[in-house]
């Protein structure tokens, strides 16, 4: 209930045309100024701010750089002649940015193929290829197509209202054996395999070494680096949630070179074994956990507000410092849910005109600004797409050698700005301001009662002096 009703206003806001002149953007950082209505609370109220509505249109990538970051090292391998050669390697790679269709297939394909690149890169003397798999059996038959996800697609037979909805692309029947391989685990092998510069040439997997870690470390904590030569790791690169979307093993300790170390003091986020029923130049890559299975780590935004006065754990607030269970004051104001709708549109959308799950007390008398950003699950800014991540058919057209002024208009790119500032990310949300009745105790002065004149005397309330009170205690026995 509220108890000023005739004070309580609703505030609707919409964030597009670059809303943050006050230094932020549309997003990340934007302030509503009440010049011309400001609000104010007495010592004996409080002001309260309810959500009721928030949705922002998913314009943003599933997979970015807050997600899609490892880091792998290798060992120089020397070798004579047309043998397996390679130079030593300490790197970030990335996979590619966008959205991956709710596919883990395609996600893990791509880590396969992001994992051959760089082998290919640093081998001087020959080449690597994958596939997805474990490698074949004792009887020599391939285990490529059961490690395969259920696929789903758009079913256009269905009706209203379940238009729009996905519906199972493969057909499920058969001996029981083809039915349990498509039983959905969601964890995969990459079969990777090796070779030198020439048919049957010397290579062996193991001379790698090969050490990929899915690095989870703090900012504040430590600062890292790539490798011995490297610089400095951007925060992304070093607190990266690659483990979460990959089905790794989350690194919190960082080692400087570990493919120098035994297999056994290596940090892992996934297993790597040479394949030694091969040649040698063979080895698998297994998954630890599931992959996500939405291909996304961002089942929620939170929308905070400067004035907010609420709690969390120290892993939602602070992305920069080292995450435990302790709770801290928090700026959250609100978390919002992934959705999406029956044509497969996504959002982060609440609804809350019913109810009030999501408020915070504010504390000042006179509120005349807020100040709101929008952030993941580690406190991180989300993710503009920029402008420089051309479609796929323009990187072919350049990976081809056409050059990049024949794909854009350079003049165009200059003035492109940010998403997030002159794009397509932006919000619209609805909040209620109301002042409520604080519940103040009367403030009584903790001293003495004033004094009061009798009989030419000093009392005080309730306290008679002694000499008085032997007088009329004598006038009452006597009488």
């Amino acid at each position: 209930m509220v108890d000023y009703e005739e004070t309580t206003q609703e505030i609707f806001i919409n964030t597009e045309q670059n809303f943050g002149n006050s230094g932020g953007d549309q997003v990340n950082r934007f302030r509503l100024n009440f010049l011309q209505e400001p609000f104010e609370a007495g010592d004996e109220a409080i002001l309260r701010i309810n959500m009721t509505q928030f949705n922002m249109e998913k314009t943003f990538y599933d997979v970015n750089a807050t997600n899609n970051t490892l880091r792998i090292t290798s060992s120089a391998i020397v070798a004579a002649g047309t043998a397996l050669q390679a130079i030593a390697g300490d790197e970030f790679i990335s996979l590619p940015v966008g959205d991956y269709v709710n596919s883990p297939d395609i996600l893990m394909s791509a880590l396969g193929q992001t994992i051959t690149d760089y082998l290919n890169r640093v081998i001087t003397n020959g080449n690597a290829s994958y596939t997805m798999q474990a490698g074949n059996t004792a009887a020599g038959a391939s285990t490529a197509t059961l490690d395969h996800n259920q696929q789903f697609g758009i079913d256009t037979s269905a009706v209203p209202p379940l238009e729009g909805r996905v519906a199972p692309t493969d057909v499920i029947g058969g001996a029981f054996s083809s039915i349990y391989d498509k039983v959905q685990r969601r964890k995969y092998c990459i079969y990777f395999a090796v070779v030198g510069s020439a048919p049957g040439a010397a290579a062996d997997f193991d001379d790698f070494n090969l050490v990929i870690q899915c690095l989870n470390i703090p900012p504040g904590q430590q600062q890292i680096t790539g490798g011995t030569a490297a610089p400095l790791a951007t925060a992304n690169q070093q607190f990266n949630d690659s483990y979460s979307l990959l089905g790794g093993v989350r690194i919190e300790a960082f080692q400087p070179n570990p493919s120098a170390l035994p297999d056994a003091q290596r940090l892992q986020s996934f297993s790597i074994q040479k394949d030694s029923t091969g040649a040698g130049g063979q080895g698998v890559l297994t998954t630890a956990y599931p992959v996500a299975q939405g291909c996304n780590t961002l089942p929620y935004v939170y929308l905070r507000c400067e004035e907010a006065e609420n709690q969390s754990s120290r892993s939602i607030e602070d992305a920069q410092r080292s995450h435990d269970h302790e709770i801290i004051p928090s700026r959250i104001l609100a978390k919002i849910p992934r959705v999406i709708n029956t044509r497969q549109s996504i959002s982060y959308t609440l609804e809350n005109v019913g109810g009030l799950p999501f408020f915070t007390n504010i504390t000042a008398n006179y509120v005349n600004h807020l100040i709101f950003r929008i952030t993941d699950h580690r406190g991180r800014t989300i993710q503009p797409v920029s402008f420089s991540d051309i479609p796929s058919s323009a990187v072919a057209r350049l990976a081809s050698g056409i050059p990049i002024a024949n794909i854009i208009n350079p003049n165009f790119a200059a003035q492109a700005g940010t998403q997030n500032t002159l794009g397509n990310l932006f919000c619209d949300f609805a909040f209620k301001i109301s002042k409520h009745k604080r519940k103040v105790q009367s403030n009584i002065l903790q001293s003495v009662q004033p004094p009061i004149i009798t009989d030419n005397r000093m009392e005080f309330s309730g306290v008679i002096p002694n000499s008085i009170f032997k007088i009329k205690l004598r006038s009452k026995i006597i009488s």
